[in-house]
């Protein structure tokens, strides 16, 4: 008997979904225990899905978005040929169908994918909306001219400065990465979210997957000064996570790092996703890579509502 998790691998293996979507991605990120998925289904045809992180802590029901996964809600596959008011009508029911069998949680947290505009049916069910930002290269088959043109002039002018002293390899040691995450947040004075064997296991399933790639920048006497770990699908390539060393600051290693992965991620899709921020200085610093600014939402519903309060603080949500 098929379940809900085989009916959503096999929509997700015969459509073009966000890499963070995958089975085995929610595996390893979210434990895969602690998954699930609902289902849109007519005519005995799933047209949407909307899988779900579910977790239990001081008593409480949740679900929330898994560590390095930026996104994770609802996606639909439309019908051939809709006008523009059936499309609205066709999402209406699909989203209210998804949010009616969803469990009954003390606290949701869905982060939509910046294509999905529609947050009204969960709106109507509840769910207050809060606009967060990413920042993408929107057409990485332009030529390596076109693409180093669109870089502002500091940015060009830091990759060739990095040019001098900085040679960017692949190396598959997951540990200089955690290690380097962890002098990073250090010097932001955060703690680093992710654990090593978090990091380990989602690179190792992502080369697998023939989707996952680990870069490193390193001078001439063979430090490493930065990190950065890509994914992708066939659409997409993901700055997933990166971390340098703050002693080599001012070699512009992490700025030759991104712009190899540019180069790289325009052999392999047609956008690049640093993933955003809400930090002036690095979306100053990733706004010189020539990005555009894309809004997605974020929708939360919390019950009994008096828990908002304890809720927002602990888990960044408005």
């Amino acid at each position: 008997m098929e379940t809900n998790k085989s009916k959503y691998k096999n929509f997700c293996d015969q459509n073009e979904l966000p890499v963070y979507f995958n089975s085995w991605w929610l595996d390893v990120t979210a434990g895969a225990e602690n998954w699930d998925v609902v289902l849109f289904i007519k005519s005995r045809e799933v047209f949407g899905v909307l899988p779900f992180y579910k977790k239990k802590k001081w008593g409480f029901s949740m679900v929330l978005i898994p560590l390095l996964t930026q996104h994770l809600g609802p996606w639909l596959r439309y019908p051939i040929g809709q006008k523009s008011s059936s499309k609205l009508a066709f999402e209406k029911e699909a989203f209210q169908n998804l949010i009616d069998q969803l469990p009954n949680n003390n606290l949701s947290v869905i982060n939509f994918h910046h294509s999905i505009t529609n947050t009204l049916p969960f709106i109507w069910k509840g769910f207050k909306s809060n606009v967060r930002y990413t920042y993408l290269l929107e057409n990485l088959k332009l030529t390596h001219d076109e693409l180093l043109e669109n870089l502002s002039s500091n940015t060009r002018k830091n990759i060739k400065k990095a040019e001098k002293t900085i040679n960017v390899i692949e190396n598959n040691k997951v540990e200089i990465l955690f290690e380097l995450c962890e002098l990073t947040f250090e010097r932001q004075g955060l703690n680093n979210p992710y654990s090593l064997d978090l990091l380990s296991n989602l690179f190792h399933k992502s080369l697998e997957n023939r989707c996952g790639k680990l870069l490193m920048a390193k001078d001439r006497d063979g430090n490493i000064h930065a990190a950065m770990f890509l994914v992708w699908n066939k659409k997409t390539v993901y700055y997933l996570v990166g971390g340098s060393n703050p002693k080599y600051r001012n070699s512009e290693a992490m700025t030759m790092l991104i712009w190899k992965a540019i180069e790289f991620g325009s052999s392999m899709a047609y956008e690049f996703d640093f993933e955003g921020t809400m930090i002036e200085s690095i979306e100053r610093f990733i706004r010189g890579f020539g990005t555009v600014q894309k809004p997605y939402f974020q929708m939360t519903k919390v019950r009994p509502a008096f828990l908002r309060p304890i809720f927002e603080s602990r888990y960044n949500i408005n």
